[in-house]
């Protein structure tokens, strides 16, 4: 006797699948109204953007994207997020450019970078300034990033330590975070006072952090003793 199934199989897949096809929904709106708000903060500052203007660019309607952005600090965080992936790809082709690859001394191209692109500095800095509050929406985000950007300004100095261009004796992970200071606060000067030599003023910072003039001086130190025996 054949036994035919009253499982619908159709009705399975279809279960499965949707799913997946709302979050495949789901990630492209967000990713349309990030690009939105990140064109609009290139274009006019993250003062000038609406959640109106934002949606009309997303081609979605307000109600929708305030179902995904509940408010407007949500869609500045999300162009953000997305202006720091891109800043992140083209700070490395920039090492290559200014620094001949050599990914141990940031400050040319990351000051080359935030020279091209004020608006973006302003709403980074502006956030940062908000996400003091753990409430704010970007607290977590900018927390998480900044630990990254110590960690990686310390992997710097560890590696400058092993080639002989920082002081052996300092701690790489304090360095780090006194760097991400000197960082933060040399662009705020800048936006403030744009005749500031940001590249000149952030090399002679990150050096004087790794130690460079007390090792230019220890050398002179030791040549001076050697010529004097």
């Amino acid at each position: 006797m054949v036994c035919h199934s009253v499982f619908n199989y159709s009705l399975y897949m279809d279960s499965t699948t949707s799913p997946r096809k709302r979050y495949a929904k789901t990630l492209e709106r967000r990713s349309a109204v990030a690009r939105a708000a990140l064109d609009i903060v290139l274009e006019k500052g993250h003062r000038a953007l609406t959640t109106a203007e934002v949606a009309a660019r997303a081609s979605m309607s307000e109600t929708a994207m305030l179902y995904h952005f509940p408010t407007r600090d949500h869609i500045l965080v999300a162009a953000m997020e997305l202006a720091d992936q891109e800043y992140r790809a083209i700070l490395t082709a920039e090492f290559h450019v200014l620094n001949g690859g050599n990914s141990d001394w940031p400050p040319p191209a990351m000051a080359h970078l935030t020279l091209d692109d004020q608006a973006t500095t302003r709403l980074f800095l502006s956030l940062s300034a908000e996400a003091v509050d753990p409430g704010h929406p970007a607290h977590s985000y900018l927390k998480a990033h900044h630990e990254q950007v110590v960690f990686e300004f310390a992997e710097g100095v560890r590696r400058r330590q092993a080639k002989g261009l920082a002081d052996p004796a300092l701690d790489p992970d304090k360095v780090g975070r006194q760097m991400m200071a000197a960082w933060s606060g040399l662009r705020m000067q800048w936006l403030i006072d744009p005749t500031l030599d940001l590249t000149s003023a952030v090399s002679q910072a990150f050096l004087a952090l790794n130690g460079n003039p007390l090792m230019k001086f220890k050398q002179q130190l030791t040549e001076l003793m050697s010529t004097s025996q």
